[in-house]
Order: C-alpha cells, then structure tokens, then sequence
C-alpha cells in the first residue's frame, strides 16, 4: 500500500506493487461474482440490482489504488445499498452481508494503507452509522434484534481491524521513507564533506611540494647571470625569460589554491618524506644560498610518522620562504628536543644588499599558514617572526609520539 500506486511510464518494475494489484484484482473479482450471485439468492435482490451493486462494491477495492476518494464514496454506496434493497428474513446476516463486509473492509483499508487517512476514516464511519440506522429501523419492523445487533458488531470489528491494520501499515511506509531520506542526505553530506577534506589536502600538499621547486627555479634563473659572468646576454635572456615564467605560474598557483582550499582543518596528514629527508632538502637548498643543518635530534625512533611528516613540511617551506623573500641570505635549519618534543628552528640573516621582506602570517600566500596548522594538528605550536638583528624565524614545537616510526 504506497502512497504512488500508479508508476509513471519508464519506471523500474516494482514486484511489491504488481503484487498489490494482483491481490487487489483478485479480491475485487471474487467480491463481484459472491455479490451479484448471493444477493439474489439469499437476500432476493433483483438480478440487475445486485449485478449493478457488486460491480460497484467490487470496482471500490482496484478503484481505492487509482481514486481513492471515489472508491471509499463507492464502497459507502454499495454498503448502503445492499442493505436498502435486502430485506431481513433472518435466514442470512443482515443488514450488511458478509460479501459487503469484505469488499467494504477491503476498498476502506486500502484507502487508508494509501496514506489517505481521512477519507478512509470518514468513509468507515458513515458505513457503520448507516448500516447502524437502517439495521435499528428494520429491527422494529422485524423484531430480530439480537442477529441484528450480532451483524452490525461484527461488521463494525472487522472493518475497524482492518482499517487500524492500514493505519499502522501507512504510518510504517512513512517510517521507512523517512529514513531513506535520511540515509540520502547523510551520504550526501558525507560525500561532500569527504570532498572538502580532499580539497584540503591536495591544496596543502600542492603547495608544500610544487611551491618549493618553483621557487628553486626562480632563484636559480633569476642568479645565474649573476653566479656564471661569462653567461652570453642571450642565455642570460633566456634564464631571465625562465625566472618570469616561472613567477608568474607561482602566481597563478595561489589563485588555483585560493580556490582549492577550505577552512576545514581536518586535514590529512599522509607520510610522505620526513626528518630523514630534511638533510637532503637542505643541500638542494644550499646550492642556491649558504645553509647549515644542525641536527641535535639524536637517536629518531622515538618520532611518529605524521610529526616526522609535519617537520618535514615545515623545513620546507621555510626555505623556501628564505629563497622568495631573502635571496642567498645565511640560514640555519635547527631541530633538537626539548621536554619531550621535536623543536624545528629555521633562521635567516637578512637577504644580501637588501632588507628582508618577511611573508606575511596569514595574508596572500598558503605557506605559514600552513605550516601553523600542521603544528597545531599535532598538538604543537609555531612561532614566527622578524629577527632584533634582521632576517626572519620560525620555530616549531612538535610533540613527540612514544613508539612511532620515522619515515
């Protein structure tokens, strides 16, 4: 019993409603035939009235699937009449034959089982009064009160049975539906929630990885004319050439990323490099610049992977940070421990021949920002910030997980 009996043209076969027409075409026939033949014979209805009410009483149950209004209005109808046209002669139920109790019971319930709650109700209660009034009129003209009173209590609880067995079946469709929608916006949200996080995560990993090579580029072609004299203006032109390039695709980059990123700080932190790849970073970076490792860090299995990650990423986009905003300026990247964390200490001297321009913390680039939420993913903290002396400082404060393993 659903609430769409009819499916629309195209729809998927749907086996628990072919089943309910089925069910329902069956009842309606067999109500047909027991009405038209049993009237007559028990009830002395006339032939054509009885074929005329049973095709009524039969038609109100398929009718309840596609009008449910005029079929509980057909199965009052044919109650009422069934009940007008037999007189009692006390050798059969009366006023309401058994025949009229089904197809009532049955034309009624589905109603109801169709979410059409009141109609149906408003159709059960004028059957029982009607059936009620004409079967107190004939009791006085008859004097069988007591057959009388047993049919009409009998119509009355099977019908109501029926119809409370609908309302329950009605209100268990809606249930199930309900959570059905329910489950269809929770996938939903999940999915798009699970996006976000992506989102999230190739934004942060896209900068930390592309952001540090493009910068080499830059400085490496931006310098060139300046580390090899005897580079010819041409090469010279094409490095510079390269330089422009590849700011420009830096640019561009942080608009991709302005688009990409989310507020979501639930990243994911997957390993990846770690502290064992820090002194490779630094060599690449020190063919550019003069940097130092100094690394008090000591024996390693101590660090889980994701804070060997967080270092990692850390240490890298501070130098690269030195190579965009302090070009050949001194560095030297620290780490050691402290209480039982993983201190990552980078600092710059001020560029040569110029003033450092430190980035700022959370403005139009992703890199600090960055790297201060994956300190505080960890538990950790990040400090940065200009140096009395010039130059800039980060510091990172990484808690340690007893157990993990290094990358």
């Amino acid at each position: 019993m659903t609430a769409q009996a009819v499916q629309p043209a195209g729809a998927r076969f749907d086996p628990g409603l072919f089943a309910l027409w089925a069910t329902a075409s069956v009842a309606s026939v067999a109500v047909f035939v027991l009405a038209a033949s049993l009237g007559p014979v028990l009830y002395g209805v006339p032939v054509v009235v009885a074929l005329l009410l049973g095709l009524v009483q039969g038609g109100a149950i398929v009718g309840a699937l596609i009008w449910p209004r005029v079929a509980a209005a057909a199965a009052v109808v044919a109650l009422v009449g069934f009940a007008v046209w037999s007189p009692a002669t006390g050798a059969a139920p009366w006023p309401v034959p058994v025949t009229s109790i089904v197809g009532f019971s049955l034309a009624v319930g589905l109603v109801v089982g169709r979410g059409l709650w009141r109609p149906g109700l408003l159709a059960w209660a004028a059957g029982v009064v009607a059936s009620a009034v004409i079967g107190l009129v004939g009791a006085g003209a008859t004097g069988a009160d007591g057959a009388i009173t047993a049919d009409l209590v009998v119509f009355a609880s099977v019908s109501a049975a029926v119809v409370a067995g609908a309302l329950l079946i009605a209100r268990w469709q809606e249930v199930r539906r309900q959570l059905t929608r329910e489950r269809e916006i929770s996938a939903g949200e999940l999915a798009r929630r699970e996006v976000a996080e992506e989102r999230t995560r190739i934004a942060r990993e896209l900068h930390d990885i592309v952001a540090h090579g493009m910068s080499a580029i830059q400085v490496q072609a931006s310098s060139a004319k300046y580390r090899i004299p005897s580079l010819p203006d041409e090469a010279a032109e094409e490095f510079d050439a390269l330089a422009a390039t590849a700011r420009t695709a830096m640019g561009e980059m942080r608009r991709l990323l302005g688009v990409l990123r989310s507020d979501d700080t639930g990243a994911e932190t997957a390993p990846q490099p770690g502290l064992s790849d820090i002194r490779g970073l630094v060599a690449d970076a020190a063919r550019t610049g003069q940097v130092e490792l100094v690394d008090e860090t000591g024996d390693l299995d101590g660090v889980d992977t994701m804070t060997s990650l967080a270092a990692y990423r850390i240490v890298q986009e501070s130098l690269s940070n030195v190579a965009r905003h302090a070009t050949g300026a001194a560095t030297v990247v620290r780490l050691g421990r402290l209480d039982g964390s993983l201190v990552i200490e980078v600092r710059n001297a001020a560029a040569p021949g110029r003033p450092a321009a430190p980035p700022a913390p959370d403005g139009g680039g992703h890199g600090i920002r960055g790297m201060r939420e994956r300190a505080e993913l960890l538990g950790g903290s990040l400090a940065t910030g200009p140096q009395d002396e010039g130059g800039f400082a980060v510091r990172a404060v990484l808690p340690v997980v007893d157990g993990g393993t290094t990358t």
